[in-house]
């Protein structure tokens, strides 16, 4: 059919399929700074990525040409929740990348390692990178994967009338045109739902992450609360212990005003601390 005949096209010509071209390698005697280079982690985690997201999308697109999306459903629905993670990650690696480059092209005095045939280089693998990430999201949508799947659903709601000859027993031509809108309406809504089942799908997990993050702040503000008690309690301990200090050093010296204490322990403690400095420097 032109739907497997298109997979096979979609395997072995699609820019997604195609193996990484060589890109800036940096070389084996680079100094200390371009060997700390953040950039190369982060582009050598995008490669990973990307091929990882060209996988994923050559088994969603054999899972759509070569299976009845229309029955297989979940193996569907996994394959495509599986392909947009990995794209969503991909898309992430590719912002911390472009990051580094654009630290580095808003100052280029700080990086003089860095010349300009190298930062070119750098820019022209993001540029490419975003490149393989919109064609694996026009292939995940393309107009072949929306007309197979339409086709499946048509045919199901086919095997659903008791019918296989598509025409549910429409004899002139009015009535067959009629039965085709009513099959192809059928086909459009039940897409639609699956699409909606996604989108809910994905709802739900962000919601999930928001629970998640509300409990994990929730146990940070009660560790924090404890700690503010804990410094509360030792703060009042200090305070019994000064007054207490204070009330000896006022028996010591035979006066109980609490400025000459304070300015007593004031400059004792500067005469502790000079002479500290003093003997180590």
């Amino acid at each position: 059919s032109k739907f497997r005949r298109s997979h096979r096209r979609t395997g072995s010509n699609s820019d997604l399929s195609q193996p990484l071209t060589a890109l800036e390698v940096a070389p084996s005697s680079m100094d200390e700074e371009l060997a700390n280079d953040p950039y190369f982690m982060f582009r050598s985690d995008l490669q990973r990525k990307l091929e990882s997201l060209d996988e994923t999308l050559f088994e969603y697109i054999r899972i759509v040409n070569d299976t009845d999306t229309a029955v297989n459903t979940h193996e569907l629905k996994e394959a495509k929740k599986l392909l947009k993670r990995h794209l969503k990650n991909a898309e992430s690696n590719l912002r911390d990348v472009r990051m580094t480059v654009q630290l580095v092209e808003n100052d280029r005095s700080k990086f003089p390692h860095i010349d300009d045939s190298q930062l070119y280089d750098r820019k022209t693998f993001c540029e490419t990178s975003q490149e393989r990430l919109a064609k694996c999201k026009q292939e995940m949508n393309s107009d072949i994967v929306k007309e197979k799947l339409l086709l499946d659903q048509r045919n199901l709601a086919i095997r659903r009338n008791g019918n296989g000859d598509g025409i549910l027993g429409a004899k002139t031509d009015e009535q067959r045109m009629n039965t085709n809108f009513v099959l192809n309406n059928q086909a459009q809504a039940s897409v639609m739902f699956q699409q909606q089942d996604e989108t809910l799908d994905e709802l739900g997990d962000v919601v999930t992450r928001v629970g998640e993050m509300a409990e994990n702040i929730h146990d940070e503000i009660e560790q924090q609360n404890e700690l503010l008690e804990q410094i509360d309690e030792d703060m009042t301990n200090a305070e019994e212990e000064l007054g207490l200090v204070m009330g000896k050093l006022g028996k010591f010296l035979k006066t109980k005003d609490k400025w000459q204490l304070r300015t007593i322990l004031a400059l004792s403690l500067t005469a502790f601390v000079l002479f500290f400095l003093v003997l180590y420097t």
